[in-house]
């Protein structure tokens, strides 16, 4: 019972701060408190006892965290970066193999790599999307009921901050 608490608590808390982080239009503040909601997912997953997935989870927090620390760094640091992570995301996908649904975790993970490295305003929001879509099915597969919300929820979050983004961007003289 107590553990069935934890997970939607840690659940309902990864939730609150991904689909906050994506109504934000500061990019350094999605990028932080998407690392944080990363590392909320990561012991979420681990609680459900899904390994690849909470491995994922803590190389997206860590990768959210180095792309906000890179957003005005030069092209060579982004690259650098980009291409770490990139590989961290396939090694972890490989040692955690878990059938072709761990294809999925994997295309969302590199998806959300590059995005986050290279991605700003409308068009990171709609890649968050795409991952949003591709992590839906490892948590129905899981019957997380928070993360199937959280999916829907920050997939709407996305769409808005998209919506909110263009309208901040082309406000702009």
């Amino acid at each position: 019972m107590a553990s069935d608490l934890l997970i939607h608590l840690t659940g309902l808390g990864a939730l609150l701060l991904n689909a906050l982080a994506l109504l934000r239009t500061c990019e350094r503040s999605l990028r932080v408190q998407s690392g944080l909601a990363g590392i909320v997912w990561a012991l979420n997953n681990l609680l459900l006892g899904a390994t690849a997935a909470a491995w994922l989870s803590l190389v997206s927090a860590g990768r959210t965290a180095s792309s906000a620390a890179t957003l005005n760094g030069g092209a060579a640091q982004r690259r650098i970066a980009c291409i770490a992570f990139a590989t961290l995301t396939v090694l972890v996908s490989v040692l955690t193999w878990h059938g072709w649904t761990s294809i999925l975790l994997l295309a969302a993970s590199a998806i959300s790599t590059y995005a986050m490295f290279y991605l700003q305003g409308p068009r990171l929001r709609c890649a968050m999307l795409s991952v949003s879509g591709l992590w839906m099915y490892h948590a129905w597969s899981y019957e997380s009921w928070e993360q199937i919300i959280a999916n829907a929820l920050t997939a709407s979050a996305a769409v808005f901050g998209a919506w909110r983004s263009n309208r901040v961007d082309s406000a702009r003289p």
